[in-house]
């Protein structure tokens, strides 16, 4: 979930990858909008608005509850992965770190 400023922003010129996390710097995803009310809730987080995205995830490394905050993209691809997930207790998450991973994006509210 974002703004609706940023979501309109978002779809025309694409993700930018964050620059900190549970699981470091990327770009987070819920796997259903209902889980964004409990996610979307950073410093740097807003609401107001639901994308629905494609995603190509690759290989994903599954990591625990507390992920690590020190990840980056080189560290994930040289560990043999593209994308990571956990779920920090309200649901799974996936991340990327190349926004080229993510393939569509439509906003939904």
């Amino acid at each position: 979930q974002t703004s609706p400023w940023v979501a309109n922003l978002i779809v025309k010129v694409g993700f930018k990858p964050g620059t900190q996390g549970w699981c470091g710097g990327g770009i987070y995803f819920a796997k259903t909008a209902a889980a964004t009310e409990t996610k979307a809730i950073g410093p740097n987080s807003h609401k107001g608005a639901i994308l629905q995205v494609g995603v190509d995830v690759g290989k994903v490394k599954y990591m625990s509850k507390t992920c690590d905050r020190s990840l980056n993209g080189w560290k994930v691809k040289n560990q043999g992965f593209d994308s990571v997930s956990f779920n920090p207790g309200d649901g799974q998450e996936y991340i990327v770190y190349d926004k080229r991973k993510v393939v569509w994006v439509k906003r939904i509210k």
